[in-house]
């Protein structure tokens, strides 16, 4: 039910940079920073992440997303976190 959560209310673009402020910190930053150089918003790069891992995942993906989730406080919020980070990288090379 989470997963189906996630993919429901975070494909949206406002949705979606509400969770990224609620969750914050160097996170936020990242998803900022990367949106303005692609020049989107935030919440747009963030939906669009969801869209692309909603239509693009195989059963492995999304097991590691219920295995990331699973007993988490706030289950929404680190889904979106696991289905972003890779997106901040793309198309980039950093020395993280």
């Amino acid at each position: 039910m989470v997963i189906q959560d996630i993919m429901n209310s975070c494909s949206n673009e406002k949705v979606a940079e509400a969770a990224v402020a609620s969750i914050g910190g160097a996170f936020a930053r990242r998803v900022r920073e990367t949106a303005t150089r692609r020049g989107l918003r935030p919440g747009a790069l963030a939906a669009s992440a969801v869209l692309r891992f909603r239509s693009n995942a195989r059963a492995p993906e999304f097991a590691a997303l219920e295995r990331a989730v699973a007993g988490d406080d706030l289950p929404l919020l680190r889904g979106l976190a696991f289905i972003v980070e890779p997106a901040l990288g793309e198309g980039e090379q950093t020395g993280v």
